[in-house]
């Protein structure tokens, strides 16, 4: 998940260097406040399965390999990487006919809401929230809602939750009805997808070293129960009826 402007990076910015041990120290922290193995910490705190391309139900033989082999290490923290290069996969186990450029969604749960997700691939020249690529989200968003629209009759609502919905840059391509409803979450956020640790990484999927100091600044911090406010940024939430997205993107 990128930012709409270039931000300063690590200089040495492998992701697995970077982005997958600024995840274990996030992690092995949240173990020790909570008295819970570190494996739990992983599983519970960090994007780490969908990042090694183990999600859904194809990658959750491989990520319980992974999580039971980084119980073995203790708090070895160059070991868990050493997993971390083992484990990860070319390619997602996601489901790719429901990705859109930048964009993707789950299929409507049983009250009929859709969810969108935001998580640009490789390969961009400029951040894909930039001016001169607004067409190009918004085609990607006219391309999954008309797909939505063939295979998924019966979603009703379209709901987002992301630390992006703090960005004007991000805002600006959805219908008013729906960038208007943005608010604080007062609910429960997970940790093991991309709505919060996005932030940390730029459009070019480097790590941001001012995020990544604020954020280590900050693990003393930590609350068990809410352990995602120690994040600069808060993910919000937007939902609006699917007819404005329709109305808009047909």
């Amino acid at each position: 998940l990128g930012a709409a402007v270039d931000e300063p990076v690590s200089p040495s910015n492998s992701m697995l260097e970077c982005y997958f041990s600024l995840q274990l120290k996030f992690a092995a922290h949240y173990a020790v406040k909570a008295a819970v193995p570190i494996d739990v910490a992983i599983d519970r705190c960090t994007n780490l399965r969908r990042r090694l391309n183990l999600w859904g139900n194809a990658g959750e033989t491989q990520w319980h390999r992974f999580l039971a082999r980084v119980q073995s290490t203790g708090s070895d923290h160059a070991a868990q990487l050493a997993l971390c290069a083992e484990y990860q996969r070319p390619h997602s186990y996601s489901e790719l006919e429901r990705s859109f450029g930048c964009f993707s969604y789950d299929p409507p749960d049983a009250t009929g809401t859709l969810r969108i997700h935001f998580l640009p691939p490789s390969g961009f020249n400029s951040s894909p929230l930039a001016v001169e690529n607004v067409g190009a989200r918004m085609s990607d968003l006219r391309n999954l809602f008309a797909h939505v629209r063939r295979s998924a009759p019966m979603a009703r609502t379209v709901r987002g939750v992301s630390w992006l919905y703090n960005l004007h840059a991000y805002r600006r391509l959805f219908p008013l009805a729906y960038s208007a409803s943005v608010q604080a979450v007062r609910f429960p956020l997970h940790l093991n997808g991309s709505s919060t640790w996005g932030q940390v990484l730029n459009w070019r999927q480097e790590v941001k070293v001012a995020v990544r100091d604020q954020l280590l600044a900050r693990l003393d911090d930590m609350s068990v129960e809410t352990p995602w406010e120690i994040f600069p940024l808060q993910a919000k939430v937007a939902t609006s009826p699917i007819d404005v997205f329709y109305e808009q993107f047909s």
